[in-house]
């Protein structure tokens, strides 16, 4: 079964971004900002989740996800995946740029 997206995670760059937690499993995403704590942003930033980094969720289990981050895999919980906030990277504008 494919999920589609929340259509505001399908928008613009210039639009909202929407919570980590909404996305589907296999669409590349773009980290916009990290809506936590100091603390909570260190952690995630020492783990490569950044603004700006590119990410997919790759598997969800119950309330946790699985993350790919580059070639490394990361478990998060939803209320850590609540605080990341994304954007669906948009492969023709991609493509256009590579």
């Amino acid at each position: 079964m494919t999920m589609s997206f929340h259509p505001d995670l399908q928008a613009p760059s210039g639009l909202h971004p929407m919570p980590l937690a909404l996305a589907p499993e296999g669409v590349r995403l773009e980290i916009r900002r990290l809506a936590g704590g100091e603390a909570f942003s260190q952690r995630m930033l020492s783990m490569g989740i950044g603004p700006g980094r590119v990410i997919a969720v790759v598997q969800r289990e119950g309330g946790a996800l699985v993350l790919a981050v580059g070639e490394t895999r990361f478990g998060i919980g939803r209320g850590v995946a609540q605080k990341i906030m994304v954007v669906a990277v948009q492969e023709n504008a991609e493509e256009a740029g590579a």
